[in-house]
């Protein structure tokens, strides 16, 4: 053989070698990409994982369905638990990363998915975060200041007209004023409690009635059990009676005139009773001005980030998408 074709039959060799590589690295960078930004199985695995939850109850809920080693593959509808939570995974992705997107035109970030690269925080109680937690709440603060940039730079766009409409709309969501709620409450301590079972069959015996609740304190006390009576409202004690019920009950529905348990403390119980209700109203536009005009832009920004999502595409293996599990 020559020593030109010699040199053909390398050169030759090594354009495979060459194209064989290129395939093998296209092949692994191709696992997915969202909007053009490469995500690894790593971060996928993420988000998929973090859909496992709500999935399962979805499921469950809809399907009657059993969660056992079959549920993840087995057909429901028009899917398998495992389809659904891939799709629910990559539309979150997809919002995901068009909003890291912006974070980085915005000067916030460097790269979209930053976050995944540090993967413990601590939340405002001081307890650890890794994980998906981590990076969520890395992203969240980060979109925080990213809807702070865009209310600011944006605020002179909107016209008086405008945040007039907005405020009538949304009004109610916004800016009603709590009701005014004048309510009973019949107060024990707990140290002054000698009988806790009797006294506590007592107080299951009145909780839903409508009795007025000086007449229950008499009948408590000539039981043994002395509690402390006062009327008060909303506005002035809600977090010691009325405001702890309705963190309770997450719910600013009343019932009027009937009786309910406040544990106000480790050291004291309460009997509650609202008397009446009257409706708070809503807070004056002039007051509130700026906030509407920073709730508006926030509504636009995630209005024109949801429609880059959903116009987001997504180039994915599906072979290799479909080993990742649930597990």
């Amino acid at each position: 053989m020559t020593t030109k074709k010699v040199n053909k039959l390398l050169i030759g060799l090594l354009t495979l070698v060459f194209m064989l590589a290129g395939c093998q690295a296209k092949d692994t960078l191709s696992f997915l990409e969202v909007a053009g930004v490469p995500v690894s199985q790593r971060v996928y695995q993420y988000f998929l994982q973090n859909e496992k939850a709500s999935t399962v109850s979805h499921y469950m809920t809809k399907y009657h369905t059993t969660y056992n080693e079959h549920f993840w593959l087995t057909k429901y509808g028009s899917k398998t638990p495992q389809q659904f939570a891939q799709d629910k995974a990559l539309r979150t992705l997809k919002q995901y990363i068009v909003e890291d997107k912006a974070l980085v035109t915005a000067g916030l970030i460097k790269k979209p998915l930053v976050a995944f690269t540090d993967l413990k925080k601590a939340d405002q109680t001081g307890a650890s975060l890794s994980g998906m937690a981590a990076a969520q709440k890395t992203h969240s603060a980060l979109m925080m200041r990213l809807r702070s940039q865009y209310a600011k730079k944006y605020r002179q766009t909107i016209t008086s007209k405008q945040l007039e409409n907005f405020y009538s709309q949304n009004k109610d969501k916004y800016w009603g004023k709590p009701n005014l709620v004048n309510y009973q409450a019949l107060t024990f301590e707990r140290e002054k409690i000698n009988d806790l079972g009797r006294f506590t069959a007592l107080v299951q015996q009145v909780s839903g009635k409508s009795s007025d609740l000086s007449t229950i304190q008499n009948d408590f006390a000539s039981k043994g059990f002395s509690g402390t009576f006062v009327m008060a409202d909303s506005s002035h004690d809600k977090d010691k009676y009325y405001g702890n019920y309705l963190r309770a009950s997450n719910s600013g529905d009343v019932q009027q005139g009937i009786i309910f348990i406040a544990w106000t403390s480790n050291e004291t119980m309460s009997l509650v009773r609202p008397i009446t209700v009257t409706n708070g109203g809503y807070y004056d536009f002039s007051t509130v001005k700026e906030d509407v005009a920073v709730k508006l832009l926030e509504r636009r920004l995630n209005a024109t980030l949801a429609k880059k999502a959903a116009r987001a595409v997504l180039q994915v293996n599906k072979a290799a998408l479909s080993k990742q599990k649930l597990s």
